[in-house]
């Protein structure tokens, strides 16, 4: 699919929804609410109707932390997450404290650290620590996270998310945020395709524009 940023509601005119609800979460330190802001930010340069969200644990730098974000074609009439469409998790301990939040309808989207499988729904597993490590840049697992649930989704456009880092993240930082980006978009993918091959359907096709 061509990565051309136009009207957002374009992207979604032939999925079964109008809002979609993400919860991120991790441990504090992690970027858990510099994804959520970036993935925002975003969904607004997409043309979409935005709603962010976050809130930390009582440790928090190391407690869990959760960003929540809501993406709509329209405008949002309830700006709270009550149960995700997609759980993007980023440790053990945030997966403890927000995991019971999924449905039978979310998708979840774990780091291979993760312990344990949703009690209700769909789940990729995917290595997003080991793959900012493994690029050098060990900091951006969150980044990785937000590639892998562009790849999958479709939520927003790659350019909208490269534009929202260039424009939030220190530029010593940025080239190794990018590449972190853009590993976690090929891991996605690969996890997709592995999906589609597995069962004959896209992961989260609801998303997805044709």
């Amino acid at each position: 699919m061509p990565d051309e940023r136009g009207d957002g509601s374009a992207r979604w005119r032939k999925g079964q929804r109008e809002a979609v609800g993400v919860r991120i979460a991790g441990r504090g330190g992690q970027g858990v609410m510099l994804s959520g802001y970036l993935l925002a930010l975003a969904g607004m340069a997409d043309a979409l109707h935005v709603v962010q969200t976050q809130s930390y644990g009582p440790e928090a730098r190391l407690g869990a932390a959760k960003s929540d974000v809501i993406l709509s074609r329209d405008e949002v009439a309830y700006p709270e997450v009550s149960s995700p469409d997609i759980f993007l998790c980023l440790s053990q301990d945030a997966y403890s404290a927000y995991g019971t939040g999924v449905s039978e309808s979310s998708l979840s989207i774990l780091d291979s650290r993760v312990e344990g499988a949703p009690g209700a729904g769909s789940a990729i597993v995917v290595p997003l620590a080991a793959t900012a490590r493994d690029g050098g840049a060990p900091f951006a697992t969150n980044i990785v996270g937000l590639g892998v649930l562009v790849a999958i989704t479709a939520l927003t456009s790659e350019r909208s998310i490269r534009e929202a880092l260039t424009a939030r993240i220190k530029p010593d930082s940025l080239p190794a945020n990018l590449r972190a980006f853009d590993a976690g978009l090929a891991l996605g993918a690969k996890a997709a395709a592995d999906q589609l091959a597995g069962n004959g359907r896209p992961v989260f096709g609801r998303l997805r524009a044709g």
